[in-house]
């Protein structure tokens, strides 16, 4: 055994050039395969502790269907660890015409500790906290310039308070929010006098026992206390968490599929020469009386040594990773969210796991073919490798790339789904099987284009192509990486267009979301400046049509002002200026999204009868739209909206204006201390573009691991290339070929499989996005448009890669020793 270690050990240590790229391809795909699983892990975190908030390690929420609560409410049950009650309240914090809603929050101290203790900026206690005294977090007291001992004022009921800041916390704990605004903590007492409460807590949060689970004890609690006066829920929708950490690390295992599949080529390819140079050892095992079973696990164990170091090596470096990317999400994040780096250990195991099953299973495949070789033709050199036609895998490869493009086109519905799905897999698996035919048409006329103008050096370069095996999996490897890099960026940019232009096309220009009576809406229209205002009546949950719940139904007195300001995309032109007339001459109309359409079952045309539960009146469906600006599901004349379901005040406005920052600032003072969302069109994309681009970022960021292991792969097989044409090499050398012609060749060479390489990616990918959009059409209400750019950029350093990569080659060309090369064999 001793002698079979030194062996492999002095193998690794002597073919360092080798060594080093398989290490650093494995490396590579644990340390992407370990991040894909922490970043959603570590998500997951952040999103649970961020929902939870001023709950912290409480589950489990009490509050009485009317009035207070008391701690004495709740019966002592085994499973209860700590119970807090809390007092909550609002109030509205005002400077330089802004408005920010500033929560009011107060507990039992020591309760509060116990479940969610508030870290102080510098550390230390919260003591002697008593009397008109406040605890800000530090974001708010950052944005305003706020600091300890300044005096606050807010506006609790109408009327003005002012606190002193006692102290400073961090942005977490119960300071920690999902929402916009801030949360503010104030003694027990204060809280309760400036807000008038005089009936306990507000609420009791509950911690359970460490044994004990959440949904044991809300059935307890349920069981326990009169559900007619008490309402019990659980605090954190924990599945929601987890589908939503799941989307967010979706791209990564995608990236990590594509650098598994590269390491599974390289190591692959590498094992292909290495068993070939080893053939003398082979021999000379086998002649010694080593079985073929001793032999493969002799060679499985170098690879079993590769994905070992690889892995355990890998993931430290992906912690650093993790770290990084998480740190940068964080910072780039509008509510500015700290999402601390979370190590799973089955993350971890399975990372490793997969980095020694690709080595061994990638090696596996040469080394079994080489130890089942016949001795006699190992020791007489008369080992030839198998040249197997492929005119049906190639007819196979044709055929499913044809039926890959075309079946999406053909399919509707959930199939469309399911026909998206296979048409990428195809469109790749297809590509990969003629890629080899495609290699040799291609080697074929640039032979003949390269040699008018490069002259022999290029036509040997070209004829070089042909049939070479290592050729093609460069060039395979390169169309994996560009077309994946031309993917995910595309489909990135469009990601970041549409979730951060959500109005794209909309006229308006700022909105009011809040409760608003008609005198509101009448100062808006007189402010100086304004040029449209567009108020609805918004109902929410309270509205069925034929029975079919309908979310969201508004009442519009200007339908035509309500299709420019929320860009409508009726499903035929004529609908617009037919619905328009309807809602004008006094007709009971209504138009409706699509999704609600084809869920409820309406047609144009139809008579429904829409129903808030106690009346119901019969409408015609004259329209049916889409819309990436407003979630509403059917809209309605105003006039309407009052006689049939009693609407009096407003809950929206839309409106367009010469300065809309101006306009929105006086809406804000207007509002004063009423709940409300007000937003200029050009605020919530900036929040929008700020939430997506802190996740989109790093996913484009390791796009670059992938063009990283293309470049060591190719340079692998660049190697391999001329370990198995360096005697040719050599013997070219011996009748006159020079170091510049040898050097000219090569670059020739490198060049062409890189433009092959990129040109099928350019193809491929643009086929790619198409699928991706074709499928994603129906639920989108925007065309994507592809920058040439992004293709030609992406073609552009796949050439680069394989031009730097010919560097290692030709290196080793111009130390090559002609008369060992040429007795080589």
């Amino acid at each position: 055994m001793k002698i079979i270690l030194k062996y492999i050990l002095t193998n690794v240590k002597e073919r360092k050039a080798r060594t080093f790229i398989m290490l650093l391809s494995i490396l590579l795909s644990a340390m992407l395969l370990f991040v894909s699983f922490s970043i959603g892990v570590s998500y997951e975190s952040a999103q649970r502790k961020m929902a939870r908030g001023m709950a912290g390690s409480a589950t489990v929420s009490v509050q009485s269907v009317e009035g207070g609560i008391h701690a004495d409410d709740i019966p002592a049950l085994p499973d209860i660890q700590t119970k807090a009650g809390i007092v909550e309240g609002t109030s509205l914090y005002h400077e330089n015409g802004y408005y920010e809603t500033v929560d009011l929050l107060a507990a039992d101290m020591e309760a509060l500790k116990q479940i969610n203790k508030p870290r102080l900026i510098g550390g230390g206690e919260v003591t002697a906290f008593s009397g008109n005294q406040i605890i800000l977090p530090d974001r708010f007291t950052s944005k305003y310039g706020i600091k300890k001992g300044d005096t606050v004022t807010l506006q609790i009921n109408g009327s003005p308070v002012d606190f002193e800041v006692a102290e400073i916390a961090a942005y977490d704990t119960v300071f920690l929010r999902h929402t916009r605004g801030a949360t503010a903590l104030l003694p027990l007492e204060t809280i309760k006098e400036v807000l008038g409460w005089e009936d306990g807590y507000s609420e009791i949060l509950i911690e359970p026992v460490k044994k004990g689970t959440t949904g044991n004890l809300v059935s307890e609690l349920q069981n326990a206390l009169d559900n007619g006066k008490y309402r019990v829920s659980e605090i954190v929708n924990e599945a929601q968490i987890a589908a939503d950490a799941r989307q967010k690390s979706m791209p990564f295992f995608l990236i990590s599929f594509f650098s598994l599949t590269m390491s599974i080529f390289i190591i692959y390819s590498s094992y292909k020469v290495i068993t070939l140079d080893r053939l003398p050892i082979i021999g000379t095992f086998r002649s010694i009386g080593a079985t073929e079973k001793t032999v493969t696990r002799i060679l499985l164990l170098e690879s079993l040594f590769y994905g070992c170091t690889g892995g355990l090596i890998g993931i430290p470096i992906g912690m650093i990773v993790l770290k990084g990317i998480l740190q940068g999400m964080g910072k780039s994040l509008s509510q500015g969210i700290e999402i601390p780096a979370v190590i799973s250990i089955p993350g971890v195991i399975l990372s490793f796991a997969v980095a020694v099953i690709v080595s061994l299973f990638s090696a596996w495949l040469p080394v079994h073919r080489a130890s089942r070789l016949p001795i006699k033709d190992i020791v007489l050199g008369t080992v030839e490798e198998k040249h197997i036609p492929r005119p049906l895998i190639v007819g196979t490869g044709i055929v499913l790339f044809i039926v890959s493009a075309l079946l999406p086109h053909f399919a509707s519905g959930t199939m469309l789904y399911l026909a998206g799905g296979f048409s990428l897999l195809g469109l790749i698996a297809a590509t990969i099987l003629v890629i080899p035919i495609f290699t040799n048409i291609a080697s074929a006329g640039l032979e003949h284009f390269y040699g008018a103008l490069a002259g022999n050096e290029g036509r040997i370069a070209a004829r070089n192509m042909k049939d070479n095996k290592n050729v093609t999996q460069n060039i395979t490897l390169l169309f994996i990486s560009i077309s994946a890099i031309i993917a995910i960026n595309v489909v990135g940019n469009f990601v970041t267009t549409y979730i951060g232009d959500v109005f794209h096309g909309a006229e308006l220009q700022g909105f009011a979301d809040g409760h608003m009576k008609p005198e509101f809406v009448e100062q808006v229209k007189d402010m100086d400046g304004v040029e449209k205002v567009l108020p609805l009546y918004v109902f929410k949950n309270n509205v069925q049509g034929n029975s079919e719940p309908i979310s969201r139904l508004e009442g519009t007195d200007n339908l035509e002002w309500y299709n420019s300001m929320f860009a409508l995309n009726y499903t035929d032109s004529p609908m617009s200026e037919q619905a328009a007339l309807s809602f004008a001459s006094g007709e009971r109309a209504v138009i409706i999204n699509e999704d609600c359409m084809k869920r409820g079952g309406f047609s144009i045309g139809d008579t429904i009868t829409l129903s808030n539960g106690t009346s119901g009146n019969s409408y015609v469906v004259v329209g049916s739209f889409k819309s990436r600006a407003t979630d509403v599901e059917a809209v309605i004349p105003s006039r309407y909206a009052v006689s049939d379901f009693g609407a009096s005040d407003y809950d929206f406005l839309a409106y367009t204006a010469t300065d809309p920052d101006a306009i929105m600032v006086q809406i804000r003072a207007l509002f004063g201390e009423t709940s409300n969302w007000s937003r200029t069109v050009e605020e919530f994309n900036n929040d929008a573009l700020a939430t997506v681009g802190a996740f989109l970022e790093p996913m484009h960021s390791m796009t670059y691991f992938i063009l990283l292991l293309a470049t060591v792969g190719v340079i692998n097989n660049l190697l391999i290339n001329y370990i198995q044409k360096r005697r040719t090499i050599a013997m070219y050398k011996s009748i006159g070929l020079s170091n510049r012609q040898n050097r000219k060749m090569t670059l020739i060479e490198g060049f062409s499989s890189g433009l092959i390489g990129a040109v099928i990616a350019i193809v491929v990918s643009y086929m790619e996005i198409q699928t991706i959009f074709l499928v994603a059409g129906p639920k989108i209400s925007m065309t994507p448009e592809l920058d040439v750019w992004t293709f030609l950029v992406a073609g552009t350093l796949g050439i680069i890669v394989t031009l730097l990569g010919s560097i290692v080659p030709i290196f080793k060309s111009q130390k090559m020793k002609l008369v060992e090369e040429i007795k080589f064999e």
